[in-house]
């Protein structure tokens, strides 16, 4: 059997929360991590008693990296728009052509939220009062990732996809993709990816 042409896609969002977010590391050489540690790590057999198959990251494009720009107004610290770009320029200069940026938004709108009263916080919402907040929501990024993970398998550009989240909107293209292809596929719950 030759090599399993693997694309890695990743949710960057949930990669950040839930890999680095409390840890001293802001950023990961996802290149080196999928080509040295993660991919030789998955035995994957295509039968019983075969094998094991080699993978190779796709050669055109190895990771598919959703994510959307930070707005300035909202972000959590007066660096965050600057370090997201320089760590996006990092990643674009030293992996090349083998990593593509997929890009959503960020939409910041004010809406109306309901509180949790302090002495009774099993109250059920529609029972509490409303305050107005900011709203922040990721926009795009999750559809896009479905997309392309779903059109790169069924139109046979790739073998095997290793999709990296923790968000589980995602499952309805997942089972769709198991179900109408015959790509192999991997999930990495952003959590367990620890860096050291």
């Amino acid at each position: 059997m030759s090599a399993l042409r693997t694309r890695v896609y990743i949710d960057g969002y949930n990669l950040y929360y839930g890999c680095l977010r409390k840890t001293a590391f802001k950023w990961l050489d996802v290149l080196t991590l999928f080509e040295t540690q993660i991919l030789p790590s998955i035995l994957y057999r295509p039968a019983p008693d075969a094998a094991p198959a080699t993978m190779t990251l796709h050669p055109d494009c190895a990771i598919k990296y959703f994510t959307a720009k930070v707005i300035e107004s909202a972000a959590k610290g007066e660096d965050s728009v600057s370090s997201r770009a320089q760590y996006h320029n990092a990643l674009t200069t030293h992996c090349g052509g083998k990593l593509s940026f997929v890009m959503g938004h960020y939409s910041l709108h004010k809406a109306n939220q309901h509180i949790v009263p302090a002495d009774d916080p099993k109250r059920w919402p529609r029972d509490c009062a409303k305050i107005q907040v900011w709203k922040l929501e990721e926009k795009q990024s999750d559809v896009n990732l479905a997309l392309h993970l779903y059109d790169d398998a069924v139109s046979g550009d790739v073998d095997q996809v290793v999709l990296v989240t923790n968000d589980t909107d995602l499952t309805p293209a997942l089972e769709m993709l198991q179900a109408r292809s015959s790509c192999s596929l991997r999930y990495l719950n952003g959590d367990a990816i620890v860096p050291s």
